[in-house]
C-alpha cells in the first residue's frame, strides 16, 4: 500500500554499508540480492517481529530503497552516521561473544563493528559513506519492472523540476548525525582535538558536490562540540556511558563550528538540527539566533523528536489536560515552548517512529501486545497521533496554525524499536489511513471543535501535511 510521503530522517545505508565489509569495504551494488548493496530488501518475517515486540531487536530492514519505493516515498533526508566509537567500545569488552551480541542488536556486521573499533578517523569514515550513496546515485534499476532510482539533490528546484519524471524516483536529501564527522569525541582512543583539521573537515563537507542541508550538532556521546540529552536506558544503559558531557552547554570549539555551519557567505550554510543537544545546548542555540543572528531567518530543525508535555524545562507544569500522560518526559524530548518557538521560526518538527520515545510507559502497557493485526495498528498509530495532537493544541492556544510543522522523522535503520505494525517504510500507506481515523475522531470530540475557526481543517489535509505536505513547503522555503 503505497503513499506518497516526505521522511526527515533515516538511515538507507547503515546496514548495507556496514555488511560491505564483509567483502569490499564501502562498495556499493545495484545487485539487489547482496546484502551490501542499498537496494537490499530484508522484510520482518514473524520471527524478526516477534524479536522485535519480545526483546526490541530490530535486525530487518526498515528503510533500504526498495523499501522507501514500495511505501512510496517521494524524498528523504538521508542521515550519514558514522557510529559512536560508544557503542563498540564499552563495559561488553571487544571478544568475540561481545562483538556478536553487538552485532545482533545492531546488525551492521562483525566485521563493520571491529573496523569501527580500531578507526582513528571518523572524518574518513564519513566519506566513505558519502561516496557509497554517490555509486549508485542517479542509476536506474529494475524494480518489479519499474524503472527505479534514487537521486540525491542540491536544491528544492532540483525535485520540482526534474525532467525524468518517468522514472520512480526517490529524492536524497543529505544530512549528517553529529559534528563528531569532524573528527571529534575520540576520548576513548585518546586522539585530542585539532581544531585546524576540525575546520578544514567542515570546509570540505561544505564544498561537497552533493550539499548538505543540515546537521545534528551531536548524538549518544560526548564529542567536544557540545553537550548531548540522555538517549540511552534500560539494560543498555548499564553498556554504554553517557556521562561524559551529559547535559552540558557548547565549548569554546563549539561555538565556532556552529558559526562556521551557518555561516553563508558562499551560498552554504548548514542549517542545525536540535535533536540530541542537551537542555542547556538548546537554550544557548536559541539565545544566539535571538542576538547574534536576529537579522537572519534561520529555522530551527528537530529532524526525529517527540514531546514531554511539558511547559518548559523550567517549568515540568502539564498545561494541556487533553494529552496528559501520554508522553516521555526525558529531555531528549522537547518542551511546549520549544514547539512554539519552532512554529515561529518556521521551522519543521519530525516525529519519531521508536516507541521508546513516542509514548509513556503508562500507554505503552494500556495499548499491550495486541496479537490482532487492526487493533495493533489502531492503538499503535495513536502514540503518534497523541503527538500530533499535542503539538496542534499548544500552538492553538498561542494563536498560530496547528498543523504546520508536524512531519514524519522516521528514524528507520538507525537502531530504534518500530512502533509495532508499523515496522519498516513499506507500512507508510498504513500509517496514513490509521491516522486519518485518529483525526476524524478528533475534530469530531469536543477538543477538536474547540480549536480556533482555521484551525479546523479536514482529517486528510492534516494527514496529508504530516506525511508529506509540511516537509515539502520547508524545503521550498530552505532547500
Amino acid at each position: 500500500m503505497k503513499t506518497n510521503f516526505i521522511d526527515l530522517h533515516c538511515h538507507p545505508a547503515m546496514k548495507p554499508f556496514g555488511k560491505s565489509f564483509n567483502k569490499t569495504p564501502g562498495q556499493n551494488t545495484s545487485r539487489r540480492r547482496r546484502k551490501e548493496s542499498i537496494w537490499h530488501y530484508d522484510p520482518p518475517r514473524i520471527i524478526d517481529k516477534i524479536a522485535n515486540i519480545a526483546l526490541t531487536i530490530t535486525k530487518f530492514s526498515q528503510a533500504d530503497f526498495s523499501t522507501l519505493s514500495y511505501g512510496g516515498a517521494h524524498v528523504v533526508f538521508a542521515s550519514l552516521y558514522p557510529m559512536e566509537k560508544g557503542f563498540v567500545l564499552n563495559k561488553m569488552g571487544n571478544n568475540l561473544p561481545a562483538d556478536l551480541l553487538k552485532n545482533l542488536v545492531m546488525g551492521i556486521g562483525k566485521k563493520r563493528i571491529d573496523h569501527l573499533q580500531k578507526m582513528t578517523d571518523y572524518f574518513t569514515d564519513l566519506e566513505m559513506v558519502y561516496n557509497y550513496y554517490r555509486q549508485l546515485d542517479g542509476k536506474v534499476i529494475q524494480l518489479d519492472g519499474q524503472k527505479s532510482r534514487y537521486k540525491m539533490v542540491n536544491s528544492f528546484a532540483e525535485i520540482e523540476n526534474d525532467p525524468d519524471a518517468g522514472t520512480d524516483t526517490v529524492y536524497v536529501v543529505l544530512t549528517i548525525e553529529g559534528t563528531n564527522v569532524f573528527n571529534t569525541g575520540l576520548q576513548l582512543m585518546n586522539i585530542p582535538v585539532n581544531e585546524a583539521e576540525v575546520m578544514a573537515n567542515i570546509d570540505k563537507v561544505k564544498n561537497w558536490d552533493k550539499r548538505l542541508f543540515f546537521i545534528t550538532m551531536t548524538h549518544h556521546f560526548y564529542n567536544d562540540i557540545c553537550g548531548h540529552a540522555k538517549s540511552i536506558g534500560g539494560i543498555s544503559e548499564s553498556v554504554h556511558n553517557q556521562q561524559l558531557g551529559l547535559g552540558t552547554g557548547f565549548t569554546e570549539l563549539g561555538l565556532k563550528v556552529l558559526d562556521k555551519l551557518l555561516d553563508d557567505s558562499k551560498g552554504r550554510r548548514v542549517l542545525i538540527d536540535i535533536k540530541h543537544m542537551s537542555v542547556q545546548s538548546r537554550k544557548e542555540y536559541y539565545k544566539l539566533l535571538e542576538t547574534k543572528y536576529a537579522s537572519e531567518n534561520i529555522p530551527l530543525i528537530v529532524s526525529h523528536g517527540a514531546v514531554t508535555g511539558y511547559r518548559s524545562a523550567g517549568e515540568k507544569i502539564i498545561d494541556n489536560q487533553n494529552t496528559y500522560g501520554l508522553f516521555q518526559d526525558g529531555d531528549i524530548n522537547f518542551y511546549d515552548d520549544e514547539l512554539v518557538r519552532v512554529a515561529r521560526s518556521e521551522g519543521i518538527f519530525g516525529i519519531q517512529l521508536d516507541e521508546r520515545r513516542s509514548a509513556s510507559e503508562l500507554e505503552l502497557k494500556k495499548a499491550g501486545k495486541r496479537i490482532s493485526r487492526r487493533k495493533m495498528l489502531f492503538h499503535r498509530s495513536k502514540f503518534i497521533w497523541n503527538q500530533i495532537q499535542h503539538i496542534a493544541e499548544i500552538l492553538d492556544r498561542q494563536g498560530l496554525y496547528a498543523w504546520g510543522i508536524q512531519s514524519i522523522g522516521s528514524d528507520f535503520d538507525g537502531l530504534i524499536d518500530p512502533i509495532n505494525g508499523y515496522w519498516s517504510a513499506e507500512q507508510m500507506g498504513l500509517l496514513d489511513s490509521y491516522l486519518e481515523k485518529h483525526a476524524f475522531n478528533y475534530l469530531s470530540s469536543p477538543a477538536g471543535k474547540n480549536l480556533k475557526s482555521f484551525n479546523q481543517i479536514s482529517a486528510d489535509e492534516i494527514i496529508d501535511r504530516f506525511m508529506h505536505d509540511n516537509a515539502w513547503e520547508f524545503l521550498r522555503r530552505n532547500f
